[in-house]
């Protein structure tokens, strides 16, 4: 690595830094230290909220995977982004009629103050999870382009991200993704005209070239693609579900989005951000299926055994390193952290404004004071962005173990997800969406969560040892015993039948709680029964490990299937927070409905 940078890069940490003491402000309120005041400019926001998640897992991800397959498992990225739109219409002007803080908000009115809580619990771990993958992925960037070691780099961007993040809040945040933005498309073009230089035939050269070798999409050619089996990496069907779903989570309840739509003037302003962030999210992953097809057809002509040895997820950032000149290296590791730090900074300080509004403030000091919870606003953004770190370094210690690209690596984390999107999905598209079955669901998603996580992983490992030495048997690559899916099955009944026995109004907490137990138990046997009968029907001589994306979301129907059968819930629970009621007026929330009265 050249001096030359090292220092763009240092300079370039050095300004973000300056950013946040630029908008430090000691008397500053709540909303404009989490909101920016509620009027920030929608074309900044939209940006904004574009950088949020255009992250080093996108940069390393999509080049990566193209690189190590082809470009199938992004090939319907461009469906999912543009729905993101009509999802946006579809939850968001219920956030703005009730001067929202954070999403979960809206679910204290739909259901009641529990439910909010345990989504939010479930939406503040994935989140921070995902900060955890940001800088996972972030060291595979430096990993690959100057050998620096893993946990130098996660602990490295994180302390600077975490720091300005702490001193500006929102307006800190916004305005440096601005910055970045501008950073991150000056490290594109660079890296595109000198790709387009070394590729005979230029880029276009370089995506014909793929296709001829079969790395555009051939799964799309095979029978296999269209099987719902969990022993292929990659099913259509799927995909398909996953690009029809994701948006409708990502903007129901993800605190990073929300966060800056509730920055601007109102829904409409809020649209025109979400408008933007969509059409330069499209034209973001464009650039990168560009760059993925002309890494992967330059290394292909030009051999490299570091690359070889390592896989894809580090070969865009050797080429950077090996290939470029000073100072073009050193301006896109730059532009490359701008990615990062959009990121980092925009999921440290929506989970502390969660933080804040779900849980110090509704269990710790019912009465704090507005600068009292600026001062919890802060002291939360360096907790979440401490485990963040902690988390990215425990995710390099699985990704390691199990000999994972980045596109897999988070499976195994990601359990506690299920609830968010079908409570708010079925609170807006139904009157009879009642706490009750949220709280069900989201244990017996759990439950399922963790059965296909531990299968994944038990699964990988005993192929992983098979391949090394045939002589260790099929272990949990095998058949799967019945025993897993009855046990869990018995233990799930039972658990649930002290609630089953007693009458509404009158179930005791335990009984309560032994029935959320159950459900989990149940969940569980439901994600051991998938194991089981496609291990029976599929393996035979050799272990089979479940892909990482395999998933049958046949909870998820079932609560829309169980919703229809449940009795209308009280007005003042639906009135002008449903779809079919978002003109009307919001009651008090402490008026009693018609049906009560």
């Amino acid at each position: 690595m050249h001096i030359m940078d090292y220092s763009i890069i240092a300079v370039y940490m050095l300004v973000v830094i300056g950013v946040g003491f630029f908008f430090t402000n000691k008397k500053e309120t709540t909303e404009n230290y989490l909101l920016g005041g509620r009027n920030m400019n929608s074309v900044a926001i939209g940006i904004s909220m574009m950088m949020s998640l255009m992250s080093s897992i996108s940069i390393v991800q999509i080049p990566g995977e193209i690189f190590n397959f082809s470009w199938t498992l992004f090939s319907l990225s461009w469906l999912s982004l543009s729905l993101q739109i009509p999802a946006y219409l579809l939850f968001a002007r219920f956030y703005f009629k009730l001067g929202s803080f954070t999403p979960y908000e809206y679910l204290e009115r739909r259901y009641d103050p529990y439910v909010r809580g345990i989504v939010a619990i479930s939406a503040f771990y994935v989140r921070v999870m995902y900060l955890g993958m940001v800088l996972y992925t972030t060291s595979k960037i430096f990993e690959g382009g100057y050998g620096w070691p893993s946990w130098l780099t996660i602990l490295l961007v994180g302390v600077v991200g975490v720091l300005y993040t702490v001193l500006g809040g929102m307006k800190a945040v916004v305005w440096t993704d601005v910055i970045q933005f501008f950073v991150l498309y000056g490290g594109f073009f660079m890296l595109l005209v000198v790709l387009n230089s070394k590729i005979d035939g230029g880029l276009l050269g370089a995506i014909i070239y793929s296709h001829e070798t079969g790395h555009l999409a051939p799964q799309y050619a095979t029978k296999e693609f269209y099987e719902l089996t969990p022993y292929v990496r990659l099913c259509f069907w799927l995909m398909l579900w996953s690009a029809l779903i994701s948006p409708l989570n990502g903007i129901s309840s993800d605190q990073i989005n929300v966060q800056r739509i509730l920055s601007t003037k109102g829904w409409r302003a809020g649209l025109r951000s979400q408008s933007i962030s969509s059409m330069l999210g499209l034209l973001s992953v464009s650039i990168l299926y560009v760059i993925g097809f002309a890494i992967y057809t330059y290394y292909s002509k030009n051999p490299d055994p570091i690359v070889s040895s390592q896989g894809g997820d580090i070969a865009l950032f050797r080429f950077i390193a090996t290939e470029m000149s000073a100072p073009i290296p050193g301006i896109f590791m730059a532009a490359m952290l701008a990615a990062i730090m959009s990121t980092l900074d925009s999921g440290i300080n929506s989970m502390a404004t969660v933080w804040l509004k779900e849980f110090h403030s509704k269990f710790i000091n019912r009465h704090l004071t507005p600068a009292q919870e600026v001062s919890v606003s802060r002291w939360a953004t360096f907790i979440v962005g401490a485990f963040a770190i902690l988390l990215g370094l425990g995710i390099e210690v699985s990704g390691r173990w199990l000999r994972q690209s980045v596109t897999e690596v988070g499976t195994i984390f990601a359990m506690l997800g299920a609830a968010s999107m079908p409570a708010f999905l079925t609170a807006v598209l139904t009157k009879r969406a009642n706490a009750t079955l949220i709280w069900a669901y989201t244990f017996f998603g759990f439950g399922e969560a963790v059965a296909k996580s531990v299968w994944y992983a038990l699964s990988r490992a005993a192929e992983q040892a098979w391949n090394a030495d045939p002589s260790v048997g099929l272990g949990w690559g095998g058949k799967l015993d019945l025993v897993y899916f009855i046990t869990p099955l018995i233990v799930g009944i039972v658990l649930c039948v002290p609630w089953l026995i007693q009458r509404r109004g009158k179930r005791s907490v335990l009984a309560k709680i032994s029935a959320l137990l159950g459900c989990s138990a149940l969940g569980i046997a439901c994600g051991n029964a998938m194991w089981y009968f496609y291990s029976q029907a599929l393996v035979t001589d050799v272990p089979l490990a479940r892909s990482f994306a395999f998933y049958l979301p046949v909870s998820l129907i079932g609560v829309f299937i169980i919703v229809w059968f449940c009795p209308v819930q009280p007005e003042r629970k639906w009135r002008g927070l449903t779809l079919a009621t978002v003109g009307d007026p919001i009651p008090d929330a402490d008026e009693p409905s018609r049906e009560e009265k």
